[in-house]
């Protein structure tokens, strides 16, 4: 019996998402249909990607207010480099926006290791650089299906593997596959864990702590930017602010997804099941109802209970 009782408290969250499905299904039938609930992985992609990169993060302790922002820089970049300038090679476009993502990651690491401001003010601060470069990039404007773009443009949000597949449940996948391996089966991966629990023990046995953290904002900002791109492919468009909308999403994700087998701690099998949970009550309300203020009570209370139980876990866990 207690076996059990272990099992569902650290699987509730699957469990519960199953249910949720389950449920609205009763409600409206369609909602289990196979084509829809492709749609809804779709729609948990974005969300999904740049949650795995805010889980880096989180790890080691710190946190990135910049990431919405990151993420329509990405979706600005490739959709005015692709679109006004010489360079039509998409993956060219798609690796310069990365990079430039990476730079973005650097520059918080700078902010925050470096001379020392605390991460939430850095990046904070860091939000609204990168919102204003957006906006110089696109004019304040949405750009929108520029003939110079190349079809593979919205390959990446649109396209589908042997036809079936979404590619974005595809990049989701093997993204969150990479830094699941890479967090818990390898040593570098687990140090960013280490800075996050124990800073101080970290220096006391040769772990830099500094390099950890540098490490996190640059893995969050690039997976930021890859979500970017992913959005902006899958909207056929670009906006300065429409990724500000997803940092909320991004973050309920991932502080449910700390409920979920490592209790209390972020991880990535949470966040991928937080962003599918998360996508299907949202689809689910669209199918049920129209009042977009049912929507925002759900968006709100997910978070706030997502908060509420890390806390609660996390202070269970010191009294033990």
């Amino acid at each position: 019996m207690e076996k059990w009782k272990d099992m569902f408290a650290k699987r509730w969250l699957l469990f519960f998402t199953i249910a949720t499905a389950v449920i609205f299904g009763i409600i409206s039938p369609a909602f289990l249909q196979v084509a829809n609930l492709l749609n809804i992985l779709s729609s948990a992609c974005i969300v999904g990607v740049m949650g795995v990169g805010l889980t880096c993060i989180f790890a080691t302790g710190e946190l990135d207010f910049s990431a919405g922002s990151q993420v329509s820089l990405a979706s600005c970049l490739m959709a005015v480099m692709l679109g006004r300038t010489s360079l039509h090679s998409y993956a060219a476009a798609l690796i310069l926006t990365l990079v430039i993502l990476g730079l973005v990651g650097l520059y918080n690491a700078f902010l925050h290791v470096k001379i020392g401001i605390p991460a939430f003010i850095a990046t904070l601060g860091t939000s609204y650089l990168v919102k204003g470069i957006a906006k110089a990039l696109t004019n304040s404007k949405t750009v929108n299906n520029l003939p110079q773009w190349p079809k593979a443009f919205t390959f990446m949000g649109q396209g589908y593997l042997f036809g079936i597949i979404p590619m974005p449940v595809v990049i989701l996948v093997i993204v969150g596959a990479l830094i699941l391996f890479y967090t818990e089966y390898t040593r570098a991966g687990k140090y960013l864990y280490a800075v996050g629990s124990n800073p101080t023990a970290c220096d006391y046995i040769g772990i830099d702590g500094k390099a950890q953290k540098v490490k996190g904002f640059v893995i969050t900002a690039v997976l930021c930017g890859l979500a970017g791109v992913m959005q902006g492919s899958q909207m056929n468009a670009a906006s300065p602010t429409l990724g500000e909308n997803m940092f909320v999403p991004a973050l309920t994700t991932v502080f449910l997804g700390a409920t979920y087998g490592k209790i209390g701690v972020f991880n990535v099998p949470g966040t991928l099941v937080g962003a599918v949970l998360y996508a299907l009550i949202n689809q689910g309300l669209l199918m049920i109802t129209s009042e977009l203020w049912l929507k925002n009570y759900v968006q709100g209370g997910m978070l706030l209970f997502a908060l509420v139980m890390v806390v609660v876990i996390r202070v269970k866990g010191s009294k033990k």
